[in-house]
């Protein structure tokens, strides 16, 4: 850091533009003082002197830090920001510090108060004095036992005139500015310096709570009595009532198991369709997006529309319609790869997800169908398809769009006669 030059001129622009320190000084007299007479500050006495050896006296002792600092601040030709900056720096460090030690105590949880040998408050956090009800102004100074209720001032007392070194851990009232008490946790442990550190917890929150357990447990015990008195004048009613818990216990367990059926059944229905079992449409979609997620050469859809289905609900009925839609289910999770995943989209239409495959793979995968669905032997009626196939690379995966060219597709395949896979 710069020094300022003693010819400077005082208050200009240069004083003006000098860091004010962050902790607070103070107010140097200005008055020069008379010949012969010491500086006003110089005026503090330095330690005791003590003698030295014959061959060290003409040896120039190094300048004290607290010398360095008088000298500084003492210095009526340069203004105090100036004279400021010739401080050692381990003294800004120590100021920074002290800076860093306050904000991290002030944004504390818990009440923070140092106290002097005289029990004099030295130091408050900010939240100390939210407990107490005081400002800092106020709190700093004021004896630590006028925060005691006064049935309690007097253990206060021999607390804190326990030997130095001891760590204390005790609960008492804290008697707050408005007069009225709170309890609180404290710890006490003493400083290296001689001063004590207490720190205090408001625990109404707890007290609360116990008084309110301990209100129930009384209950109950009375509860539990009367019970007791109750079932000692009539054992017969007391095994009736067992029974009857007994009874209430293996409903509330077949309600239970129940419950737990009826859950399953629910979120397998939500992502099943409940003819055939296979995936609906929800989980034909969760399926496509990890496909594109873990496909490395590419994805495919095969899009399946029953040729001349309505005519087969329109003269047979639905009876059979369905029992034909069992069978294509069936037949369509004994065609495809383990690792592609088959879906009824609603009606008679089907969807595959066929992942990390090429194009040719997927116009295979559709031929195959395509000769299964011939097959009269799995069929009672004769079950012609039109398939649509859409494929592209996974790293340019969209699934709507996937989707909707396979969709197109089979519809052209449908155009065309049907019977045949189309590949958009």
């Amino acid at each position: 850091m710069a020094r300022r030059s003693a010819a400077a001129p005082r208050g200009g622009a240069a004083a003006a533009s000098q860091p004010r320190p962050d902790f607070p000084l103070r107010p140097i007299e200005r008055a020069r003082p008379l010949p012969d007479q010491p500086k006003p500050l110089s005026a503090v006495p330095d330690p005791p002197t003590r003698s030295t050896p014959p061959g060290e006296r003409n040896r120039r002792r190094p300048e004290s830090a607290g010398a360095h600092l008088r000298r500084a601040v003492s210095d009526v030709a340069t203004p105090p920001p100036a004279a400021l900056l010739r401080i050692d720096p381990i003294f800004t460090a120590l100021a920074d510090s002290e800076r860093h030690f306050r904000i991290l105590i002030d944004q504390a949880a818990d009440g923070i108060l140092v106290i002097d040998a005289n029990r004099r408050v030295t130091l408050a956090n900010n939240r100390a004095c939210e407990l107490l009800g005081y400002t800092q102004r106020e709190l700093i100074g004021l004896d630590l036992l006028e925060t005691y209720a006064p049935s309690e001032r007097e253990t206060g007392r021999q607390r804190l005139e326990v030997v130095s070194g001891t760590t204390l851990r005790f609960e008492r009232k804290l008697l707050l500015k408005d007069g009225t008490t709170i309890p609180i946790d404290v710890s006490v442990a003493w400083l290296p310096n001689g001063e004590r550190q207490s720190i205090m917890r408001d625990i109404s929150t707890r007290h609360r709570a116990e008084d309110e357990l301990r209100e129930l447990v009384e209950g109950l015990e009375r509860r539990a009595e009367e019970r007791t008195r109750a079932f000692e004048t009539a054992h017969a009613e007391l095994e009736a009532t067992n029974l009857e818990i007994g009874a209430a216990n293996e409903e509330l367990q077949r309600l239970l198991r129940e419950q737990e059926r009826l859950q399953s059944e629910l979120a397998y229905r939500a992502l099943h369709d409940p003819l055939t079992g296979l995936a609906n449409r929800s989980m034909f979609q969760e399926r496509l997006e990890h496909a594109f997620r873990v496909s490395q050469r590419g994805v495919a859809v095969v899009w399946i529309d029953l040729d001349h289905f309505k005519e087969v609900n329109d003269i047979f009925g639905h009876d059979v319609g369905d029992e034909m839609l069992l069978a294509v289910a069936d037949k369509l999770r004994e065609t495809v790869r383990e690792t592609d995943d088959v879906a009824r989209m609603g009606g008679d239409e089907f969807a595959i997800v066929l992942p990390n495959v090429i194009e040719t793979e997927a116009q295979m995968v559709a031929d195959r169908i395509l000769a299964a669905m011939t097959d009269r032997s799995a069929f009672r009626l004769q079950v012609g398809a039109s398939l649509g196939i859409g494929w592209q690379s996974s790293n340019v995966g969209d699934g709507r769009q996937l989707i909707n060219r396979a969709d197109q597709a089979m519809y052209r395949a449908k155009a065309a006669g049907g019977g045949q896979a189309v590949m958009a």
